[in-house]
């Protein structure tokens, strides 16, 4: 069986963070858990941030995240191409079935989820690869 050439490679294991980045966000959603140990497995930098204080803010509304997270992403873009440590993806992160609940039970409110164009940056580190950088624009982007 011939090996896969090292972009292949790179793209399957940054499109593999990157999803597994977000199976860890809707599995700490559930709880409002900044501490949720594979937030740090699968994000870095500006992403893990961004993550963790959306999840500090839920804790301390007292609001969980509840439903299903629906994504699609693709890479667009990596370098360098011989080798690649970093690719960019292009997501539609569909919300419309992950919403806010009081943690005491019911819907925060009655605004809707939505289809979200999301970019982001995937980089190899010494831990393997991670999403460094994300951007969810508003509802309704794609």
């Amino acid at each position: 069986m011939p090996s896969l050439a090292p972009s292949a490679v790179a793209e399957h294991e940054a499109l593999k963070a990157y999803r597994s980045m977000w199976d860890a966000v809707v599995e700490a959603g559930k709880t409002s858990d900044p501490d949720a140990p594979n937030l740090r497995v699968y994000a870095s930098d500006q992403a893990l941030k961004l993550i963790v204080s959306s999840l500090y803010t839920d804790r301390d509304r007292e609001h969980v995240s509840k439903g299903e997270l629906t994504i699609d992403p693709k890479v667009i873009s990596m370098t360098p191409a011989e080798a690649p440590t970093e690719a960019a993806v292009l997501d539609c992160v569909d919300d419309e079935n992950w919403l806010k609940y009081k943690a005491s039970g019911g819907l925060v409110n009655d605004v809707p989820g939505g289809k979200h164009r999301t970019t982001a940056t995937v980089k190899r580190t010494s831990e393997g690869w991670k999403v460094a950088s994300f951007i969810l624009r508003e509802a309704g982007t794609c």
